[in-house]
Parts: C-alpha cells; structure tokens; sequence
C-alpha cells in the first residue's frame, strides 16, 4: 500500500505522564493538540496576533510547570483553559499596568442587541473585541466569555465590582456602536457593488 493512515493518535494521558517526566516530546505534543485551543482563548484578551502568541507561550510554560497541580479526575481542558485565562490576565496586569480602571460604583447598564452580533462571522467579532482598550476588552471577555461574576472579575484585576460594571457597560457600548457602524457600511458598499452591475 502506498499510501498508509497516520495511525498515531493523540493520547493525553501518555502526553502528560511524559510532560510530567520532562520529555520535550511530550510537551511537544501537548502543545501542538492544544495550541489553536489557548491561541483562541489568548486572542479575546491580546490587542493583537503578536500579543496573543505572547501569552499563548506564556500559558504553556505555566501548565507545564505546574501540571502536577492538575486533578486527573477532572477534564483537562477545564483546568488548562483556567491556567490560559489567568496567564493571559497576568499578561495583562504586566504590559498594561499604567492603564487607569476607573472606579464608577454606578455604570448605566447598556442594552446589547444579540441580534446584531448574528449578521458578524467569528472573526469580524474578534476584531472588533480587539479593538476595545485592554481595560475593557479584559473585563469583556472575562465576563461574557469566560462567565465570570464581576465580585469574581474583582479579585483577579485587583479592583471593585463597581469598576468591573462600569467597563463591561462601556465595551458593550463600544461594540454595538462599532457593529452598527460596521453593518451600516458593509450595507453602503453592497448597495455600490450592487449598483456597479
């Protein structure tokens, strides 16, 4: 037969017994099966591509050095996904620590229309949630991403809910604006295109 099936699969348990004994081909494989998982979480939180292979690199050295903390009897994307977000908030706190969060004990809640998030791809979303100053762009994804509470988003940045509030109400109204935005010139250059015919 010519052509043979790669009949080499994936084995987890195998690929962290060996992270565990420090066999670079081990870890290896580890990164390669996980590494369009953490770049997807990285890139909610990163400005940029560049930012976001920052911290996926960063979040692999930490789930290697600290994978013996890891209870086998829970699902490891779980526990790997944690370890990614919290790498990507320490980025965060490292390379964007002059940012002010202002603290505002009442932020106007903003009601976002989920129906305009519909008529975007995944990666017209992305762009625009990269957009967002890291501020907010942190607090969003922890909170509607990662299903964080605000007490809980709190703890993590170091701030108070209130704050937490605030800057999710202000991403949110960035981004219905940008997305109205957006729609409203897609729609000016279909009507161009469609004119040009």
């Amino acid at each position: 037969m010519f052509f043979r099936k790669n009949s080499k699969t994936f084995d987890l348990q195998d690929a962290l017994d060996g992270c565990l004994k420090g066999k670079q081909k081990a870890q290896k494989k580890l990164y390669e099966q996980y590494y369009s998982f953490a770049k997807g979480i990285c890139l909610r939180y990163a400005a940029n591509q560049e930012e976001a292979e920052e911290m996926v690199n960063d979040g692999f050295l930490r789930v290697f050095a600290k994978l013996e903390l890891y209870d086998r009897s829970q699902t490891f994307e779980a526990w790997f996904r944690t370890v990614v977000v919290r790498t990507s908030i320490d980025y965060f706190r490292r390379n964007h620590s002059k940012i002010v969060l202002m603290d505002i004990q009442e932020a106007p809640e903003v009601e976002f229309e989920d129906a305009l998030l519909e008529k975007l791809s995944a990666a017209e979303i992305m762009e625009l949630v990269q957009k967002l100053p890291p501020a907010y762009r942190t607090v969003f994804s922890l909170f509607v991403v990662e299903g964080y509470n605000h007490a809980e988003i709190g703890e993590m940045l170091d701030i108070n809910e209130g704050t937490s509030r605030s800057n999710l109400a202000k991403a949110r109204g960035k981004l219905q604006d940008w997305i109205q935005v957006y729609l409203s010139e897609s729609k000016k250059q279909a009507n161009y295109v469609q004119r040009a015919i």
